[in-house]
C-alpha cells in the first residue's frame, strides 16, 4: 500500500488486492465447513463481515507466495484452490462433530425415537432429538475449551506453511489416507458414544425375548416402547463423563490432524 502525496490518499496496488482476495478465499472455504462458523442460524452478512475483517487483519501479516497469478484465468484457478484448501481444514474440524451427532442418531434408532425428528436450521436438514442434543453438547464444550481460538490459530499457521497464492498439493496419495483415517475415527467416536445405550437396550431386548417365551400374553412390543427411551437416557448419563473427556481429546486430535493435513498439502 502506497501513499500518493499529490492526491493525498492511499493507493492499493493490484498485487496487494490479489493477495487480499486469496486470503479471503481461504477463509471463506473454512467458513463453509468449520463448526459454528458454518451455522445457517448466523446471518450471511455477519459471516461475510467477519471473514472480510479477518482477511483485513491478516492482509499485511501473512507470508505471500513469490509468484502471484498474473492472468485472470490463473487467478480464478488459484482462488478455487484456496477455497478448497480452506474447505479441507474446516471439514477436518467439523468431522468430529459429525461423528458425535451420528452417535446420538444411533442411540435414537435403538431407543425407538428415530421417528421423532425435527428440522434443524443449523444443518438445514431433519435430524433426531438425541443427535441434536449430543451435537450441541459438543459445541458448548468446544466453545468452553476455546476451540474457536484454536481454529483461528490454526488458520494463521496455514499461511506460514502454504503462503497465500501457492497452490496446495491436492494430488498427494497421503491425502486420501488421511481422510479415510478421519472417517474411521468419526465412526469410532459414534460407536463409543452410543455403546452404553446400545448395550443396555440389547440386554432389555434379550430380557423381553425371554419374557415373551415364558409369558406370551405379555405385550413386550408395547412394553419396549416405554422402557427403551428410559434406558437410552440412562445410557447417555453413563456416557456423559466419557463424552466430556473424549471431546477434549478430540480437540487435541483435531490440532494434530490439521498440522498433518497442512504438511501433506504443502
Amino acid at each position: 500500500m502506497e501513499y500518493d502525496s499529490s492526491l493525498g490518499k492511499m493507493i492499493i496496488s493490484t498485487p496487494q488486492l490479489t493477495v487480499f482476495f486469496l486470503i479471503l478465499a481461504r477463509i471463506a472455504g473454512i467458513f463453509i465447513q468449520a463448526p459454528i462458523l458454518n451455522s445457517k442460524s448466523i446471518p450471511f452478512m455477519i459471516k461475510s463481515a467477519l471473514a472480510i475483517w479477518i482477511s483485513l487483519v491478516l492482509w499485511f501479516v501473512v507470508p505471500v507466495y513469490q509468484s502471484l497469478p498474473a492472468t485472470l484465468p490463473l487467478f480464478l484457478g488459484t482462488l478455487i484452490f484456496e477455497v478448497a484448501f480452506g474447505f479441507a481444514i474446516g471439514f477436518l474440524c467439523n468431522i468430529i462433530f459429525i461423528g458425535i451427532q451420528a452417535g446420538g442418531e444411533i442411540i435414537d434408532m435403538q431407543m425407538g425415537l428415530s421417528v421423532a425428528t425435527a428440522l434443524d436450521p443449523t444443518f438445514g436438514a431433519v435430524i433426531s432429538i438425541v443427535g441434536r442434543l449430543c451435537f450441541w453438547l459438543a459445541i458448548f464444550i468446544f466453545i468452553g475449551a476455546d476451540g474457536l481460538h484454536l481454529l483461528f490459530s490454526s488458520l494463521n499457521q496455514t499461511f506460514s506453511v502454504i503462503p497465500a497464492g501457492k497452490i496446495a498439493n491436492f494430488t498427494s496419495p497421503h491425502l486420501v489416507e488421511l481422510f479415510i483415517s478421519l472417517g474411521t475415527n468419526m465412526w469410532e467416536t459414534a460407536i463409543r458414544l452410543a455403546a452404553p445405550a446400545i448395550i443396555l437396550i440389547f440386554l432389555s431386548d434379550f430380557t423381553f425375548g425371554i419374557v415373551s417365551r415364558v409369558a406370551p400374553q405379555v405385550n413386550v412390543f408395547m412394553l419396549g416402547f416405554q422402557v427403551k427411551p428410559l434406558l437410552g437416557m440412562f445410557g447417555i448419563m453413563l456416557a456423559l463423563p466419557f463424552i466430556l473427556n473424549h471431546i477434549t481429546k478430540l480437540m487435541e486430535f483435531m490440532t494434530v490432524q490439521a498440522a498433518l493435513l497442512i504438511n501433506i498439502l504443502k
